[in-house]
């Protein structure tokens, strides 16, 4: 049987705390008919000779390094244009794979029939001592919040069909990738989390966007254009209170806002899910509507007949899907 090519990318900006077992673990795969492609992103330390120490003793590893510092979304095109496999990932400089890892995924996508497979992953410290495991949703709450993680696979076609990363989403990049692909491709999720290991440390951009104001507010304004800009290609009514809520929901969580409650909002919902593949709007307006319930209950300015009207009004049906002791409490809440 004739393996496909796999193409592995690799951005690194100074990563060279890590990177060389980043690199080790991308090259020892069970599955061999692979290309590493570093894109060294005009690193100031010792990464580019770590890169180079590799590329010398494997032809399977090739390095582009770009002039000036791009950030990672230029940098994961410009592995993309390089790339010849029919199947891709990237990973971090600060990440691992498990030996196995690429060939799971990819007897998943073929097994499955679908288009990307994300895999649950194992947490790891600066020492590499496993700390946690990721808990990812089902899909559609990536509405919500970047469920797809650090672990995946995805065909070639569904980056040619992205026409690639967008440059000017720095920090917010793979986020707006993962949904305009449900415009288009089948998701899979893998339970196992033992094919990666995420390095959670202090130098992380996680731990960097959670310190420093302006990174921070870079993802926000970032966060907010994606938004518009896939809802825009929908055409929905209540377009401005779902990007705010989704953005309040992402840096805050759920039981904040009754959004769910505004008139025509499940009928934007219903429009939303219908222009994506493999996608389930029950699902998402269960999730949403559960949200609403919730805030409902714990938030006292919402204990009034107007609120309970406008329950009834917009859920409708969907309330027949409530445990009958919690449409109690509601009712208990709204009316005494």
């Amino acid at each position: 049987m004739k393996y496909p090519l796999i193409s592995i990318i690799l951005p690194v900006f100074n990563g060279e705390l890590f990177l060389r077992e980043a690199i080790k673990s991308c090259l020892d795969q069970t599955y061999l008919n692979l290309e590493l492609i570093i894109v060294n992103d005009a690193s100031t330390d010792t990464s580019l000779q770590i890169a180079e120490s590799f590329a010398r003793h494997d032809n399977r590893v090739q390095i582009i390094t770009n002039s000036t510092n791009q950030k990672l979304p230029v940098s994961l095109n410009t592995g993309h244009r390089k790339a010849k496999g029919e199947f891709i990932t990237w990973t971090s400089d600060d990440n691992v794979y498990q030996r196995d890892a690429i060939e799971n995924l990819y007897r998943t996508v073929i097994s499955r029939g679908v288009d990307i497979v994300y895999s649950e992953y194992l947490i790891i410290n600066d020492e590499g001592l496993i700390t946690g495991r990721s808990h990812l949703k089902q899909i559609e709450f990536l509405f919500f919040t970047g469920v797809i993680g650090a672990c995946f696979l995805y065909k070639r076609e569904v980056y040619e069909r992205n026409r690639g990363y967008r440059e000017n989403l720095y920090l917010v990049e793979d986020y707006d990738f993962w949904l305009r692909a449900l415009k288009h491709s089948k998701y899979y999720k893998i339970d196992n989390p033992g094919n990666y290991f995420y390095r959670f440390h202090k130098n992380s951009l996680t731990i960097k966007m959670n310190t420093n104001g302006d990174l921070k507010n870079k993802f926000i304004n970032n966060l907010r254009k994606l938004y518009f800009d896939f809802f825009n290609s929908i055409g929905i009514e209540n377009q401005k209170l779902l990007v705010e809520f989704l953005i309040d929901r992402q840096l805050n969580g759920p039981n904040r806002s009754i959004i769910a409650f505004q008139k025509g909002f499940l009928k934007d919902i219903d429009k939303i899910s219908s222009s994506l593949i493999d996608f389930s709007g029950d699902k998402l307006k269960q999730l949403i509507l559960i949200d609403a319930y919730e805030t409902l209950l714990k938030n006292k300015k919402h204990h009034n007949l107007a609120v309970l009207f406008n329950l009834h009004r917009t859920a409708k049906t969907e309330l027949l899907r409530l445990p009958i002791n919690r449409y109690l409490a509601i009712l208990k809440k709204c009316m005494f």
